[in-house]
């Protein structure tokens, strides 16, 4: 297969990118430079004995196959690349050893066919991976407050230049603050960093956290060639609600079981009393009460 195509097609067409629910795979992987990186990709059934391939390259028509089966199960290594398709599950692996950060780039996993080959397009990202730099992977803070990361070298990068960076991607991340190539600390804004030669270490201190701080942030050494990195995943949670809690207050239960509530009324000419008495549940009744005046 010289190109996308098995058929010689003008050039304009040779630029549509396919679009196929027959072959399916992840829009983008991650790896980790010197490290191995594994794609999958799937198909719908009947393209068991299809060649399958991988190919390098932004744009469909002109990428370059690096690698591609025979139209069986057999594995197939080059360089650096191997495929290897698997007819009972329906699909197919491309494994990437010894990753370099140049590997970063637009891949594509596709079905030689006749006509127009199928494809399903994958951005591979290769991170910096070095025994030379290391810090946490992944940190807490609390919005408002502050969160110190401390990353690590080893001997001989003391008096080379230390940053702190702010992206997913590594190539174009924004450098927020960096060292001098001293031990003197550097402050921009709510950020500062501090390297620290005796113990082969730089903190970066960011205070008045926000909600919107949350991201991922590299740790890194500047040289000559590729810079060192590390990768820190920054999560900030939100500060937390203090609600003051009100007194209650308590009334002593009363109940009106068999409580007698009575009027007393004095008729003087009559010489009696009225007593005016309610139980509970009861209607109201009178009881007449007599005395003898004193003359």
């Amino acid at each position: 297969m010289g190109g996308r195509t098995t058929c010689l097609l003008p050039a304009l067409l040779l630029l549509i990118i396919p679009g196929s629910s027959a072959i399916s795979g992840p829009r983008a992987v991650r790896g980790v430079e010197q490290e191995s990186l594994t794609v999958r990709c799937r198909y719908d059934s009947g393209y068991e004995s299809y060649v399958k391939w991988w190919c390098r390259g932004a744009a469909w028509g002109p990428c370059w196959i690096m690698v591609k089966t025979t139209g069986s199960e057999k594995e197939v290594r080059k360089g650096r690349v191997s495929i290897k398709d698997n007819w009972k599950d329906r699909s197919f692996t491309v494994t990437m050893e010894k990753l370099r950060l140049g590997d970063s780039d637009t891949y594509w996993c596709g079905i030689e066919r006749v006509g127009t080959d199928l494809g399903n397009r994958v951005q591979v990202t290769i991170d910096p991976g070095s025994s030379a730099i290391s810090g946490p992977r992944s940190v807490r803070g609390v919005e408002q407050e502050s969160l110190t990361v401390r990353c690590r070298y080893d001997p001989g990068y003391e008096s080379y230049v230390k940053w702190w960076c702010r992206g997913a991607d590594w190539g174009p991340c924004r450098i927020i603050v960096k060292t001098t190539g001293s031990e003197k600390g550097v402050k921009k804004g709510r950020v500062s960093i501090k390297d620290n030669w005796k113990d082969r270490s730089f903190t970066v201190t960011m205070e008045k956290l926000r909600l919107g701080d949350s991201d991922t942030y590299w740790c890194g050494i500047e040289r000559v060639g590729t810079d060192l990195g590390n990768r820190v995943k920054v999560t900030i949670d939100p500060a937390p609600t203090v609600s003051i809690p009100t007194p209650a207050t308590s009334t002593p239960p009363t109940s009106n079981a068999n409580m007698l509530t009575a009027a007393v009324a004095p008729e003087e000419n009559q010489g009696q009393l009225h007593v005016i008495s309610q139980l509970p549940n009861q209607r109201l009744n009178l009881h007449p009460l007599h005395w003898k005046a004193k003359s």
